[in-house]
């Protein structure tokens, strides 16, 4: 985070850093003093640290070990510069996985913000995707800050999502290296998902624009 900046019309209070490798490349520490950039004029990043205005020795900035949501033990990928909780049941990765299944980009239900996302998984009431589907509006409704209409709502919008083909379904699970373009791809070629499912690695391979690493 950063202390807040106007920047280019807008105020700024945190800035992409990108990587591990980055913040140790550009020797970022926590206290510096930093120059901000729009990368095409929409995005933060930080260009540099301006080491000059260091009034003190700063300590160097340590990556954690384990997940601060599920204590699992974090990992580099292959290529050593992304830290990744592995845990296919870490609550925190699921919740950013049902924003992005929920969001206009995958399924585009309507009703379904950050802040519900975390009552139903807190509460227990979406464990998977499938959860979703099996909603009861009572249950929505008991729901700190939800009535009846609220509830009604996201029941309605879950509902809706119910047609919203199979691109923007596979699009939605997060699966790795499998965004909008690769789920339409996959959609168009095999239709259905018993099909998708029943598919071998040749034959994904066999599809335009899917390599090994995708079908993998």
């Amino acid at each position: 985070d950063l202390e807040p900046v106007q920047l280019a019309g807008t105020t700024v209070s945190r800035a992409s850093l990108h990587n591990a490798d980055e913040i140790k490349r550009k020797d970022v520490r926590v206290g510096d003093v930093v120059i901000v950039e729009k990368a095409g004029k929409i995005i933060p990043h930080i260009v540099r640290v301006e080491k000059h205005l260091r009034e003190r020795e700063l300590p160097e900035f340590e990556f954690p070990l384990v997940c601060p949501s599920c204590d699992s033990e974090l990992l580099r990928d292959e290529g050593g510069v992304y830290i990744r909780c592995i845990n296919p049941l870490c609550p925190a990765q699921f919740k950013e996985r049902l924003r992005f299944f929920a969001s206009r980009a995958a399924m585009d239900i309507e009703g379904l913000g950050d802040k519900l996302v975390d009552q139903l998984v807190d509460a227990g009431l979406v464990k998977t995707f499938g959860d979703l589907y099996r909603l009861r509006q009572a249950d929505v409704a008991a729901l700190e800050r939800m009535g009846e209409k609220s509830a009604e709502n996201l029941i309605a919008g879950v509902a809706a999502s119910r047609s919203r083909g199979l691109a923007r379904v596979l699009c939605g699970l997060s699966i790795r290296h499998v965004g909008a373009r690769v789920a339409t791809v996959l959609a168009k070629e095999f239709g259905e998902v018993d099909a998708l499912a029943a598919a071998r690695v040749e034959d994904l391979t066999d599809v335009e624009e899917i390599g090994p690493v995708i079908a993998a």
